[in-house]
Order: C-alpha cells, then structure tokens, then sequence
C-alpha cells in the first residue's frame, strides 16, 4: 500500500511525460559546428545521476551518482539545487513512515550524507513532503507540503540551516500544488508553477501575491530586475517558450517568434550565462530525445544543440556549470 501510495505522491509532483515541442520557425542548430566547448553544464537526474555536458558540442558524460537511502527512489527535480562544492537534493521515502532525507553529495570526494530531516512539529499532516528547494543566502529554502496527496493542501515556506540541518517554519503558506521552480532575489521569493500563475513572496511582510498571466518553469536570474522562465505555451503537452519577466512591474516580454519547445521535466530551476539561458528541451527533428537550448534575449536568437546520447535519462535539469 506505501509503494502505491509512494507512486501517486511521485506521480503528483513529477512529470513524467516526455512532450514534443514543435519549433520550425528559424532556430539554428549548432549541432554539426566544430565549436569547442566554452564549459560544461553540470546536470543531474530525477535518479540522482550527475553528468556533465558540453555547452557546443553536446557531448555528455557521466561523473557521479547521489546516494540514495533507497535505490529506487525518485528524487522531485525542482528539490536538485548546487552551490560551488555541493549538490543537494530532496528524497522522500516511507521508513516506515513518511521521511524527508536531505542529500548532500560532495563534488570533489563523490560522496554522499544523507540527512533525515526533524520538520517543525507545528506543521501537522501524515504525508509532509519537502519537495522544491531555492537558495536562502547560504541556506536553503523550501516547500513543505502538509498531505503531499491531496490537492491543494496547505504549502508551508521553511529554511534548513545547512550547519546543524535544523527547519524553521516561517508562518508563510499557500496551496498551490505544481510548484516548478523558486528563486529568491533580494528579499523577495518567486515561485513558477505549471498552470497556476506565479507567485511573488515577500518575506520581510510574509505576504503572497498571485499573478495569473505568468505560468511556467526553470526560472533563472538574469539579474534583480529580470527573470528568465519557460513560460506554458497553452494546448501543448509540457509546451513552454523562453520569456524575460520583469521583477519591477511583473510583466513578460514574449521574444519567442512563436518558437516552442518540449520539457522533458517541468519541474526544476535552470540557469542564465554568458548572456545565455540555457534549457534541456525535446526536439524530435533532431532525432534525439533531447538538446540544449540557448536562448539570447538580446539578439532574440535561440541555437539547439543535440545532446549526443539516445539512452540517456531525459529528465535533467541544469544546476550549474563547470570549467
């Protein structure tokens, strides 16, 4: 009964479904260009597998594995955060009651601590599932849901100290259910989600603010005024197009020149570099399950490059870059 309910809580909070963006609008493809690599990306799985890929070349390779408490779980890919030395990452398991490990995986040793995590004793609900993580300074923050299989149940906003693994309620919630990705910036903190708008959390007020034109994933900051998002293209299974949102008057600017993609995973952060934002999206006339998007916001151009593997687990997000 635990391994199905185990499921639906996975089914919940992870998109599984591999969707076929459809883009014939002038995107150039990189792929056959003998450019060298600048840098790799450096992505993990929902499996916690970690890789390295080629920012030109779309070479990928595998360099480590985050240990898991069980070796069949599947981790929520909007929990997979970096910083310079370290991997983290969220796995919710039943031992035998509902647990929350934090996973801490060392770049330079390839290991691995696993954590369980005390959640704060005023957050009541059987099925509390820590399931999205954003940087909180040099903390993390998070979202606690209280009953991970019911919808719209309440969603609380937490910090994990990262010396002692202590969690601290912040009296912040909502009950929004497809939470996709979070960053904060300044003292405010932005939260995509798919099909439910976009919410702005103050958090020296603690207020919460919804905005129902914007909806999407792998937000990245460009800097404290703008966000990059792949915002939802409508009627387009896991559909999404790369936008700029401004953090000041919260509107979007759509540069897309009705170009569309497919997420692989919609759930999960992405990041912005060298006047890039960088997405791992489907694009079947490549004959490939998967290739690095770049967008340049600046020049309005978007270049794919194939990632050179057919096996490979396509749901990766991005989590930094490496030399």
């Amino acid at each position: 009964m635990k391994n199905i309910k185990l499921y639906y809580v996975l089914l919940l909070l992870t998109f599984f479904t591999f969707s076929c963006g459809d883009s014939d609008s002038g995107i150039t493809d990189e792929t056959n260009n003998q450019i060298p690599d600048d840098y790799n990306l450096l992505v993990a799985s929902d499996l916690g597998e970690i890789f390295q890929i080629g920012n030109n070349t779309g070479n990928i390779k595998n360099i480590g594995q985050i240990k898991k408490e069980s070796s069949s779980s599947i981790l929520s890919t909007s929990s997979l955060i970096a910083s310079e030395d370290k991997i983290y990452a969220i796995e919710y398991i039943y031992n035998p009651t509902p647990t929350n490990n934090l996973l801490i995986f060392d770049k330079q040793k390839s290991t691995t601590q696993i954590v369980p995590l005390t959640l704060p004793s005023n957050i009541s609900g059987f099925e509390r599932h820590l399931y999205a993580l954003a940087w909180n300074n040099n903390d993390l923050i998070g979202v606690l849901a209280e009953n991970a299989l019911e919808k719209k149940s309440a969603k609380h906003l937490v910090t994990i100290n990262l010396q002692d693994h202590s969690i601290t309620d912040l009296g912040i919630t909502f009950t929004e259910d497809l939470i996709t990705s979070m960053k904060k910036v300044n003292s405010k903190l932005y939260l995509s989600t798919w099909g439910e708008g976009f919410l702005i959390i103050d958090l020296n007020n603690n207020t919460v603010n919804r905005l129902n034109s914007i909806s999407g994933s792998r937000m990245a900051i460009i800097n404290d005024s703008e966000m990059a998002i792949m915002q939802v293209v409508p009627n387009i299974l896991n559909g999404a197009k790369p936008e700029i949102i401004n953090l000041t008057n919260l509107t979007i600017s759509d540069n897309s020149k009705e170009e569309h993609y497919g997420l692989a995973a919609v759930f999960g952060n992405s990041i912005y570099k060298n006047e890039e934002y960088l997405n791992l999206v489907a694009v079947p006339n490549l004959n490939s399950n998967l290739a690095l998007l770049k967008t340049n916001f600046k020049t309005n151009k978007n270049t794919i490059v194939k990632i050179k593997s057919t096996s490979v687990n396509i749901n990766l997000i991005i989590l930094d870059t490496t030399n």
